[in-house]
């Protein structure tokens, strides 16, 4: 019978079935010996019909071979079938078996006893002869994959996919079979088994993986005896779609639910094959083997989903769970696990804690705590180095700090320093994991300290390190890097909460400490610095400013020694060792200065020794040439406030003040003429700065200092030394900072209106991070509120120089619009409002700087020296100009295009020209709307009412004076734009 026919012509599924087996039984009975052929050709062929195939290979041909060029009688084939015949044929091919099945039982009750009619039955038996044609198909279909081409993929494609579907709906039906005839014949398990590896050549293409999917995992589930024993039918078809690359990940995840429902299932069941072989057994030693666990490592790569890592992460550990040992999990695969917690970016918070639980789960069932302590800090080592120059430390610590938190609540060791004590005191480990083993105690002890308040754990492991904290200091005293880290430590203590609780441990490290700070000569630049601002922190949460009290009076004794021994020598040649030792106590001395711990009456019998070594040309070492200016500097200005504490105040301030007259023109000498030491420029740049600053009254602001000063803060490395290390950086901030305190000073008058030097930084730095910008912006804002004036002849100014062929268009942009929205945020209405209109200085500028003509080469292009014209317009698109500002435009722009250098000059122009005119009648038109119908809400700002300061009627008088003498340059632009 045709069924394929009546299908497609409106017969039902049931009435097909029905006609087809009674079709089957008679040509069996009809032929018992030799009917396979006939039938099997029809069935073939009637199924390659379904799916568009040709099928042009004769019965007799057939009879003899199944290998038939099937492949080149459709090079041309398109899988284009009706939708309706294909569904009907899939129900025709799911209820065909069944149907079988129930002719077979009726059968069965008629079964002759007699030898040879026993072997009748059993040849025309309904079951086994349809199991018989699938296995004609199956043959059919292998011949055909058997032979598939790598150099004609799409040709494949188009075959393998159908005859895969076709594959699947023979399958589903066969199924259906399995629990009553499982047993009974051998040749429906075969099929069955042939079928899936047939069905599995779906999984390739995405339209029909998904067709097939779920049902096949349901039938692996429910018929697991036959798929998921030794043959690992099931298992090889979820191999095959975890290795084929899909969009949809979906799949994956469907196959891992699988994975663990079969699992769990069969541990609970404790089921055996045939053999006796447990299937769960069955099942992990081949999801154990290298060929799984390879998809599992790679599906663990930050870059997919979280679903699917969620999936694989359950998975695995479901995995786990049912194995007596973890051993097959190598370390470079629990690095793998690790690598989630470091990809801050991708993985949830879910997803990362999954990976968190996995990780600690294997590892402690391979390895010891300590050993697994060791492994995290070393893949955080490993798998960043690609990332080791880290952008900021402030980043690299939020990294670290993130990466332990995860860890710490899965892994209890982890929140206890005593392990990570044990890896700094180890004595067999490289100093790389020694120094990255504190920086992770220094991240955890930070976390502890934010909830020091609420949890009773991080109180406990706070107090358990700052009792341990002076022998890591002592047992690290010959590895300079790590011991910074351990004085990082001190830094993050919270001192007044650490006092509430334990004050005798404070005041025993504060004693510690301040000993290291006046005895310890082996302190480094980085660890000095924040040494003892750490003290007084202590110390202003204890109250034992007796201590400080003390040290200074050390300090004095000690200078006073010293000093005694320079006047011994006065006549010959200084010891370097005692210079070596001058220079230490000037450190020291230094500090308590910049923590203002000092008094006037303590540094009088003081500077007059520390001048005689700074106003020399070459300064005796380098502790006198990175404290010493600086140092002399903080004592001339606390003798000059602190004057009327002094004995002898007039002889002190006159020899002050000229000393500091000196001292300023040596810092000034030395700072222009220093190169690549930033911590000597520094010292140099804030003790003229504290001069400056503290002598406000006596000590006027030259051009010349403030041009240095200028030019210091303009290097553009110096952005790129802030990026260097955390010290540096501290360096540039502290340059900044007393920069802008010398700008904070209403009484110091500006010399010079150079400040745009250092502005033209702002926000154009390419330096990732950039440290640069946030301090320039904070210096912008004491502009705006301090010096508005030279801000405004400056803006224009910087406008001109950043709009240049060599700058970055959007980074331009950029700059411009962050200047504005400072001008809005921090001036009043009507300053904010002129200072957006600042481009007609910019034009002036322009026009300047073209009436200086310079001939160019001929063979050279000729420059756009007009480039900032294309940035004006955006400054003035908010505000609400009137006629005698258009005038002075129109004015400038005149005088701007009669000395254009060039054409393309001359087009920049032009085109600028129909900008301003198009804003004009803008203006116009809701000036226009504003006076006939009042106070008209506008896009457009008009100028604020209100009388003008002074800066702002300087900055308009050229306008309102010149405005009516300029009409006819208004007009000419309006003809020029006509034109």
């Amino acid at each position: 019978m045709d069924f394929l026919t009546a299908l497609s012509t409106g017969a039902t599924v049931e009435y097909v079935t029905t006609e087809y087996m009674c079709s089957l039984m008679r040509a069996v009975a009809a032929n018992p010996s030799n009917w396979l052929g006939k039938v099997s050709h029809g069935f073939v062929g009637q199924c390659f019909r379904a799916l568009g195939l040709k099928f042009n290979i004769s019965v007799e041909a057939f009879q003899q071979s199944y290998d038939h060029p099937y492949r080149e009688d459709n090079l041309n084939y398109i899988f284009n079938v009706v939708p309706f015949v294909l569904k009907n044929v899939d129900s025709f091919l799911d209820q065909l078996p069944t149907a079988l099945a129930a002719c077979e039982r009726l059968a069965a009750q008629d079964r002759p006893s007699s030898c040879l009619g026993s072997e009748f039955y059993d040849l025309v038996n309904p079951v086994l002869c349809y199991l018989r044609v699938i296995r004609v198909w199956t043959m059919v279909v292998l011949s055909i994959t058997d032979k598939l081409q790598l150099k004609d993929k799409e040709l494949d494609r188009f075959l393998c996919e159908p005859l895969a579907r076709m594959s699947f709906s023979l399958l589903r039906g066969l199924a259906k079979l399995l629990p009553d005839y499982g047993q009974t014949y051998e040749l429906l398990k075969d099929n069955c088994l042939s079928l899936a590896v047939l069905a599995r050549y779906g999984i390739f293409y995405e339209e029909t993986c998904q067709f097939i999917l779920k049902p096949m995992l349901d039938m692996f589930d429910e018929h697991f005896q036959v798929f998921c024993g030794a043959t690992k039918s099931a298992l090889n078809f979820i191999y095959w779609i975890f290795r084929c690359e899909m969009t949809n990940k979906d799949s994956y995840i469907q196959a891992y639910q699988f994975l663990e429902t079969m699992l769990d299932r069969f541990e609970a069941g404790q089921q055996r094959d045939p053999s006796g072989n447990l299937y769960l057994r069955l099942f992990t030693n081949e999801l154990i083997t290298d060929k799984y666990l390879g998809i599992q490592f790679e599906m663990l790569q930050v870059k997919n989903s979280n679903p699917l890592l969620r999936a694989t992460l359950q998975y695995l550990q479901t995995l786990q769970r049912h194995l007596v040992s973890t051993e097959i999990f190598p370390r470079r695969f629990l690095e793998q696990i690790l690598l989630i917690l470091l990809d801050v970016s991708n993985a949830s918070n879910t997803v990362c804690s999954l990976a968190a639980e996995l990780y600690v789960t294997l590892s402690q069932r391979q390895y010891q705590e300590q050993e697994i302590l060791v492994h995290i800090v070393e893949t955080f080592i490993k798998t960043q180095s690609s990332v080791r120059k880290w952008r900021s430390y402030e980043q690299f610590m939020t990294v670290l700090q993130s990466y332990l938190e995860k860890l710490i609540n899965p892994f209890p060791p982890m929140q206890h320093f005593k392990f990570y004590i044990n890896v700094i005191n180890a004595a067999d480990v490289s100093d790389e994991l020694i120094l990255f083993t504190a920086h992770a105690a220094c991240a955890l002890f930070e976390y502890y300290t934010a909830h020091y308040a609420e949890l009773e754990i991080a109180r406990q492991q706070v107090h358990k390190l700052l009792r341990q904290w002076p022998n890591l200091v002592q047992s690290s005293a010959e590895r300079p890097k790590i011991r910074a880290v351990i004085y990082g430590i001190y830094s993050a203590v919270d001192f007044e909460a650490v006092a509430q609780h334990k004050p005798n441990l404070i005041c025993a490290l504060e004693r510690h400490c301040l000993n290291i700070f006046l005895d310890d000569e082996t302190l480094s630049e980085s660890e000095y610095s924040i040494l003892f601002p750490n003290i007084c922190r202590s110390i202003e949460a204890t109250g034992n400013e007796h201590l400080l009290v003390t040290a200074a009076l050390a300090l004095q004794d000690r200078y006073a020694e010293i000093s005694v021994n320079f006047m011994v020598h006065e006549h010959s040649e200084i010891q370097p060792e005692m210079l070596q030792e001058y220079g230490k106590c000037v450190r020291c001395l230094y500090s308590l200065l910049k923590q203002n711990k000092l008094r006037g009456h303590q540094v009088c019998d003081m500077y007059q020794t520390l001048a005689m070594q700074m106003l020399h040309i070459v300064v005796a070492n380098e502790h006198l040439a990175l404290y010493g200016y600086e140092c002399l500097a903080l004592m001339l200005v606390l003798l000059h406030q602190e004057r009327d504490q002094v004995e002898d105040m007039r002889e002190h301030v006159a020899r002050s003040m000229q000393l500091a007259e000196m001292l300023r023109d040596v810092c000034v000498r030395k700072l222009c003429n220093i190169l690549h030491n930033l911590a000597q420029a520094k010292s140099l740049f804030c003790a003229i700065v504290v001069l400056q600053v503290g002598l406000q009254h006596s000590l006027p602001l030259n051009a010349l200092t403030y041009d240095t000063l200028l030019t210091q803060l303009s290097d553009s490395t110096l952005a790129m030394k802030a990026c260097e290390e955390p010290l540096t950086l501290r360096y540039v901030q502290e340059m900044h900072l007393c920069f802008r305190q010398l700008h904070e000073c209403e009484l110091i008058g500006l010399p010079t209106n150079r400040i745009w030097k250092p502005l033209l930084q702002y926000k154009l730095l390419t330096t990732t991070p950039d440290y640069v910008s946030p301090e320039l912006e904070q210096l912008i804002v004491v502009l705006i509120k301090r010096h508005i004036v030279t801000y405004a002849r400056n803006l224009s100014v910087i406008q001109l120089h950043v709009c240049n062929e060599r700058s970055n268009k959007q980074r331009v942009t950029s700059a411009l619009a962050a200047h504005m929205r400072l001008v809005d945020a921090h001036a009043s209405l009507k300053d904010a409002w002129l200072l957006n209109y600042t481009y007609n200085a910019s034009l002036q500028l322009l026009v300047n700087r073209l009436s200086v003509r310079r001939t160019e080469p001929a063979a050279k292009k000729p420059r756009n020296h007009l480039l900032p014209l294309r940035h004006l317009q955006s400054l003035v698109n908010t505000l609400r100009l009137e006629e005698p500002h258009f005038i002075i435009i129109a004015q400038l722009l005149s005088s701007l295009k009669g000395n254009a250098f060039s054409d393309v000059d001359t087009q920049e122009v032009d085109k600028f020209i129909k900008q301003i005119s198009a804003y004009k009648y803008r203006c116009d038109d809701e000036h226009a709307k504003a006076v006939s119908h009042g106070e008209l809400q506008s896009g457009l700002k008009p100028q604020p009412p209100g009388p003008m300061t002074m800066w702002q009627a300087e900055a308009f008088s050229y306008l309102t004076d010149n405005a009516k003498q300029k009409d006819s340059s208004l007009q000419q632009l309006e003809l020029t734009n006509d034109d």
